[in-house]
């Protein structure tokens, strides 16, 4: 699972991609439609033990598999990666139980893991370890969000977006202002990882524009949400 060898065995929309979307489709749909099943305290503890615990072991996995490799950097730092952020702050929301911060948290998960799982920035296929560290602690922060939305735990309401959007707002200036000061391109502020796009806009529209998109996302997830419960769609 850590041989080099089977590097570059993934491409973006490739079978091994659009076979893993599926399965993750296919997950979402089977909680969707089991949830009236796992809405109970005895699945919910399990849930948010094991799924907590999961996303932890699978990124120190990660952090060791790269030290392994001697390609630790500071960009390895959790703080310094939005996904990998995300990550972090829904594994202790998980173990710690204060399940009320997936109030804020989904819209990160979803927009995280729409952007990363659709437009995947690693070339390593199965069997190797990346592969499966890549795609299911992105698939797993989002499950974890959906799961407390299908039950009914997560409150939808423009009060919280406004507070998540300005919270992360504010985060992304300051790793903006450490991009520039230090050359680096976290949060992807700098350079997509479909360099095709941010070559196609420049410096500085590319940057303006993801923050731009960033938010603008945030903001869409909360009108479907509204959207679904004013049409008292049940979700």
């Amino acid at each position: 699972m850590l041989n080099e060898q089977l590097n570059n065995k993934l491409s973006m929309f490739g079978s091994l991609h659009l076979t893993t979307l599926a399965v993750f489709i296919l997950v979402i749909f089977v909680f969707y439609f089991n949830r009236e099943k796992i809405k109970n305290e005895k699945f919910e503890k399990i849930f948010r033990i094991t799924m907590g615990v999961f996303l932890l072991t699978f990124e120190t996995l990660y952090h060791i598999w790269v030290l392994s490799r001697s390609a630790y950097t500071i960009d390895m730092i959790p703080l310094t990666g939005f996904c990998a952020l995300t990550n972090l702050l829904t594994a202790i929301t998980l173990l710690s139980g204060k399940t009320k911060f997936f109030n804020y948290l989904i819209y990160y998960a979803l927009t995280g893991a729409l952007f990363s799982l659709v437009f995947v920035d690693t070339t390593y296929g199965i069997p190797h370890f990346r592969y499966f560290h890549y795609f299911f602690v992105h698939f797993g922060f989002l499950l974890s969000s959906l799961y407390y939305f299908f039950i009914n735990k997560i409150e939808i309401n423009l009060k919280n977006m406004i507070k998540a959007s300005s919270v992360l707002f504010v985060y992304t200036i300051v790793v903006l202002i450490f991009d520039i000061v230090l050359n680096k391109n976290w949060f992807y502020l700098i350079e997509s990882p479909v360099k095709e796009i941010s070559d196609a806009f420049g410096t500085p529209w590319y940057t303006i524009l993801w923050i731009l998109t960033i938010i603008i996302i945030t903001y869409l997830w909360y009108l479907l949400f509204d959207f679904l419960k004013r049409k008292k769609i049940n979700i």
